[in-house]
């Protein structure tokens, strides 16, 4: 596979898309009466349950292909690993965004805030190219696992389980 260049900036970009999040598809997590194509997706490595979860499915286009939203959903975060679940309008290629809002405010704060691709690329600090992240979505029921990613030093990467540890031990002692 060609190496593909990375957009700079990718955090004004998933800026913009949590911006427009405000214009939530409904709130339905489960796959029942999806369609005759519908996607899973389960989403890991969060770091905790605060705030929002947000999916996004966008088709795989020329050009920016986050500028075109074919459905979004945004639920609370109930757990450290949640299955939601999109219609898919076709069978053909789409990408998919996942966010972690953890203040549910619509808007990236990135020093705090999760994300994440489909096909789970490695991050550096521009978006992923649709070629790292794109896959073709098929009839009936598609599945995918996006592991989240937060800004750790100088970039972004998965939690590790004792990194979650640390932040869960920071929380609770926060609340005593």
């Amino acid at each position: 596979m060609a190496k593909t260049k990375r957009k700079p900036m990718l955090f004004p970009v998933v800026l913009a898309l949590l911006a427009v999040s405000s214009q939530v598809s409904a709130a339905d997590t489960g796959c029942d009466e999806k369609g005759d194509q519908w996607l899973e997706v389960q989403v890991e490595g969060l770091m905790d349950t605060r705030g929002d979860v947000v999916v996004e499915l966008h088709p795989d286009v020329e050009g920016d292909y986050l500028d075109v939203l074919v459905d979004r959903i945004r639920v609370p975060t109930a757990q450290a690993s949640q299955t939601l679940c999109l219609a898919i309008p076709e069978p053909e290629s789409y990408i998919v965004v996942v966010l972690h809002d953890r203040n549910a405010n619509k808007k990236l704060d990135i020093i705090d805030d999760g994300f994440g691709f489909s096909q789970n690329p490695t991050l550096g600090l521009g978006t992923p190219g649709r070629e790292e992240v794109a896959f073709v979505a098929r009839p009936g029921r598609n599945a995918m696992v996006i592991i989240l990613n937060y800004l750790q030093g100088f970039g972004a990467r998965p939690l590790d389980q004792e990194k979650r540890k640390q932040i869960e031990q920071r929380r609770r002692s926060k609340r005593r």
